[in-house]
């Protein structure tokens, strides 16, 4: 009984500090859609919403620090940065998001249903920044397909730069499915890893309610979102045992599968 009184208390007191919040604050990392303010805002629309993008790191000591509300940010699905595990932190996996290769479009490997370690030798190479999150990432899955000596024509400091060096110089690269952009395209890699798109906020500072309606809002946009991904709507409704997070959130058809 003392347990269940102690817990109640814990939410009364995280709902009081919660309601006197009159904006919302979201990080995120990379880049950040107009759309997906839009539709975190008709979530909560009893609060004002702004969001700012800023590295993973950053992003997740601005929410131990209060200066952001919550943070969705990228880790290893198999390694959990130190960050995160601060004190106070409590973070809800969104999504598992595979790596793919990006190519440019007409490049002989589209269409493909999976490329693996053998086609990789023969690309001009894009890769991360030392200091950019996705570089441990990108060296780790490599290896794991044994090529860890691959060149690179041009290192970049974050997707998007990366998929214009695809687009513009014929060049490949490993992204997410969420860092690529519209003129390029993606293959999916046999024997990939998968990186965790996880919600992060600090214990006290979020209502429950709040937190459910966010969790289920981004994980609905990133359904919609993926739809303007050629292959990759239909890849998470053919795979979903991978994508067990967003089951409530995909066609009905899919659900029925």
């Amino acid at each position: 009984m003392l347990t269940d009184l102690v817990q109640q208390a814990d939410e009364v007191i995280s709902e009081a500090a919660a309601s006197s919040t009159i904006t919302l604050r979201f990080g995120n990392t990379e880049w950040t859609p107009p759309t997906l303010l839009g539709a975190i805002q008709a979530a909560v629309p009893t609060v004002d919403v702004e969001t700012e993008t800023l590295a993973p790191a950053a992003a997740v000591d601005a929410v131990h620090r209060g200066a952001l509300t919550v943070a969705m940010v990228p880790a290893s699905a198999t390694d959990m940065p130190d960050s995160l595990l601060q004190p106070g932190l409590e973070t809800k996996v969104i999504v598992r998001e595979p790596i793919w290769l990006a190519v440019p479009r007409g490049h002989p490997l589209v269409g493909r249903p999976f490329v693996d370690g053998t086609h990789l030798s023969t690309l001009h190479w894009v890769h991360y920044s030392r200091d950019h999150w996705f570089h441990e990432i990108e060296k780790k899955l490599l290896a794991r397909l044994n090529h860890t000596d691959l060149g690179a024509v041009h290192y970049a400091d974050g997707h998007h730069e990366a998929m214009s060096w695809v687009r513009d110089a014929d060049a490949a690269a490993l992204t997410t499915a969420t860092g690529a952009t519209g003129d390029v395209r993606l293959v999916p890699i046999r024997e990939t890893q998968s990186i965790a798109q996880l919600l992060v906020w600090r214990r006290d500072t979020v209502a429950r309610d709040t937190l459910r309606r966010l969790v289920d809002t981004v994980r609905r946009y990133y359904c919609e979102y993926a739809r303007s991904i050629p292959r990759y709507l239909s890849w998470i409704i053919e795979h979903p045992a991978d994508f067990p997070e967003l089951e409530r959130f995909l066609p009905l058809r899919a659900q029925a599968g």
